[in-house]
């Protein structure tokens, strides 16, 4: 049984139960407003947020591809960032109400059981959300389904142990880093190092690349089927 608790309100969600991961996502977005850093009162989360959407955006759109889908893709913001080097774009979330007014096909649904045919697109990004599932291992198992032979994998995952000492630090000093959680940032189930993403990918994948991202504090991936 995987139980978690929003910090603060002490909501308890049971993840084993159908429903309860998107009630718990969508508890945390009411709370946290994590689904909003780019406007943060923060001008070093801001700046943080910014490298992360580029860096991600220039991977995606790296090579041309007929048909993406982005995983966890909120308001589609990020997915229109590398829209013009494909021909269509789709956007996956639990919460149906961040697709509304997206500008993409939005297709409600669970990372972890993606609502697609085996092989029908060319690319998938996993941008921010594999430290939020339960399973991670899941998400990357369905990616690998619906890629085409020679699809390709973008994912980006946070380098929590990094940024918890950055808010130590910021702490310590006196420095404003507004309203951010101590700790590990609420909703993150899992931690990722250079290893673990690798360890990640591996058994479905035929290659993969791994990077730290310094300025953005992030481990970024390119996986190829």
């Amino acid at each position: 049984m995987t139980t978690v608790t929003v910090p603060e309100t002490g909501e308890r969600f049971d993840l084993d139960r159908p429903g309860a991961l998107a009630a718990w996502n969508r508890a945390l977005n009411r709370r946290y407003g994590m689904e909003n850093l780019s406007g943060h009162p923060s001008a070093i989360v801001r700046r943080i947020e910014a490298r992360r959407r580029a860096h991600v955006a220039a991977l995606a759109a790296a090579r041309p591809f007929e048909v993406a889908v982005d995983l966890g893709a909120e308001d589609g913001s990020l997915a229109a960032t590398w829209a013009g080097a494909g021909k269509r774009t789709l956007l996956l979330d639990i919460d149906p109400r961040g697709l509304r007014g997206a500008g993409h096909e939005g297709v409600v649904g669970d990372a972890c059981r993606i609502p697609l045919r085996s092989g029908s697109v060319d690319l998938v990004v996993l941008s921010a959300i594999l430290e939020h599932l339960p399973d991670p291992g899941a998400a990357v198992a369905e990616s690998a389904r619906v890629l085409r032979a020679g699809g390709r994998l973008v994912a980006y995952v946070p380098w929590d142990r990094a940024v918890v000492r950055l808010k130590r630090w910021a702490r310590r000093v006196g420095f404003g880093l507004g309203k951010l959680h101590a700790g590990r940032a609420p909703g993150h189930l899992q931690e990722f190092d250079r290893r673990g993403l690798q360890r990640l990918l591996r058994p479905w994948f035929a290659r993969s690349r791994v990077r730290l991202h310094l300025r953005s504090l992030g481990y970024y991936a390119e996986a190829y089927k």
